[in-house]
């Protein structure tokens, strides 16, 4: 190898000066602010950039203090901090430094919080521009490493395979992404993922056979969404716990997310549902139910199934669950079944039109659950309209509340049907609207058990479902006040003409 001329030599000096290759942001402040609050308010974002971001990136001092405590908090708490413990933190560093300096870094806080707001392309945005960054500061001080080892020893073989992996390692840093089936160099992987599917790893129910059995795979996938529909009153959250029970049973992990009922009333009708007990009378049956699970848990290699977590209604976007999954994951628990109870009470995007927000949040509830590998459930609201159907109409996509286009990101659509007949008959009827692969537009028949007090859900025959409605049809005719002056063709007392109920097209018959 040639020594280096004297100009060669003044320019390899030059890029090696600490100065120059310091990192630097190649923004302006107000990004490295933007930066830095999305860090410090989205859990998601922090752990997305924890490893790929370092305290010296930023060139104000204040903001390298900040994102070193953030850093070291999160990481020995696994829990983002609040303002208030940053602010504490930065008083203890700063305890010794003068009065004015203390002033600056704690205005210079406030106003990285000023700077968050809300937003998935805001948030993917800063994911992408981050990871460019990371890459690129990679490089520099791979490089800079590179220039000193060749000082050190340009002629030592071991130096270029310094040289190469340092470099390697930089241009490897980027966003992570699964490699996908490589078909043709692993057909095996092929198979073995469809014997997944049909031993129940990868495969998930609504808790329906009829369902499932109109499922291609015979249920739903990784990556799906699933939706009910129905009248308010009429068992779409009792579905929902219906789902998490059964796929808890095949031995799935379930996140249930409620935005309406609290935590207890969720994991009480669980309880019920899964140990098959009144729902009325869960404390006086404590010691049984316990035995059915530690009866389920003794086999189960983690038996840390089922997750139940509250929001409060309207503050929880498709970010927040992001962000609240993450932690979870660093808990050492991943779901692959996330259930929202439900849609309609998360937060809308203020930016765009409320239908518009509506099909957004599906749509990304969808994307997520494909980028995370987990089944998604949720349901939806009615407009008006289903109000206003008979026995013998369903509920479809056309009585969609709030916007028509949350149909399209759904893989399954199902509606829960029941009028005030068949509320006292304790049955109702489910309508297959959609499934994108699979069979739809079919009904059949369901049982409510109010009785026993377990609230479950189930499929019962035409039969069953017939003798229930004309017993309380009977019923209702038995209350009604006869007229004791009949005609004569009734012998003087007013007749009842006998009908039955017609479970085909559910209607009455003469």
């Amino acid at each position: 190898m040639r020594e280096l001329t004297p100009e060669e030599q003044a320019q390899l000096e030059s890029m090696t000066d600490p100065e120059v290759i310091k990192p630097k942001f190649a923004w302006d402040d107000t990004f490295q602010r933007k930066l830095l609050a999305m860090l410090l308010t989205d859990e998601y974002m922090l752990v997305q950039a924890m490893d790929k971001v370092k305290p010296e990136y930023f060139s104000n001092e204040a903001h390298t203090l900040i994102c070193k405590i953030l850093i070291q908090h999160f990481t020995k708490e696994k829990v983002r901090p609040s303002e208030w413990i940053i602010q504490q933190e930065l008083n203890n560093s700063l305890k010794d430094r003068d009065r004015t300096i203390q002033l600056h870094y704690a205005a210079e806080l406030k106003s990285i919080y000023d700077y968050y707001t809300s937003g998935l392309d805001s948030r993917e945005y800063l994911i992408d521009k981050v990871t460019y960054f990371a890459k690129v500061q990679a490089v520099k001080l791979a490089f800079h490493a590179s220039l000193e080892k060749m000082q050190e020893a340009p002629e030592d073989e071991k130096t270029w395979g310094f040289v190469y992996e340092k470099m390697r390692q930089a241009m490897l840093i980027d966003r992570s992404y699964e490699p996908g089936l490589e078909y043709f160099m692993n057909i095996e992987e092929m198979f073995k993922r469809m014997e997944d599917v049909f031993v129940g790893k990868e495969r998930f129910t609504s808790g329906f056979p009829s369902i499932d059995n109109a499922l291609t795979g015979g249920g739903l996938f990784i990556g799906q969404i699933a939706s009910w529909i129905g009248l308010p009153g009429t068992g779409k959250s009792l579905a929902l716990v219906k789902a998490a029970v059964e796929n808890v049973l095949l031995g799935h992990k379930v996140l249930y997310i409620t935005l309406e009922m609290d935590e207890l009333g969720i994991v009480q009708r669980f309880t019920s549902q899964f140990a098959k007990k009144d729902i009325n009378n869960l404390r006086q049956m404590k010691e049984e139910i316990k035995e059915t699970i530690e009866e389920f848990k003794k086999d189960k290699v983690d038996p840390n199934l089922l997750h139940v977590k509250q929001f409060p209604g309207g503050q929880l976007d498709v970010n927040g669950i992001r962000a609240y999954m993450a932690q979870l994951e660093l808990r050492g628990w991943k779901p692959n079944v996330l259930i929202v109870d439900y849609v309609g009470e998360m937060k809308d995007d203020p930016s765009v039109k409320k239908y518009e927000s509506a099909y957004r949040i599906l749509r990304d509830l969808r994307g997520f659950g494909v980028e995370k590998g987990h089944v998604t459930f949720t349901c939806v609201q009615p407009n008006q309209t289903a109000a206003k159907l008979e026995i013998g109409q369903y509920i479809d996509e056309s009585n969609i509340g709030t916007s028509f286009d949350q149909f399209k990101p759904l893989d399954a659509f199902w509606s829960i049907n029941q009028q005030v007949l068949e509320k006292d008959a304790e049955v109702g009827r489910i309508f297959v609207i959609k499934h994108r692969n699979g069979r739809s537009r079919f009904s059949f028949k369901i049982g409510f058990d109010y009785k026993i007090g377990t609230l479950d859900m189930f499929e019962i025959s035409k039969d069953t479902y017939r003798e229930r409605m004309n017993l309380v049809q009977e019923k209702k005719a038995e209350e009604v006040t006869m007229d004791n002056v009949g005609d004569a063709s009734s012998g003087g007392k007013k007749q009842r003409s006998k009908k039955g109920f017609n479970p085909e097209n559910d209607t009455y018959e003469a």
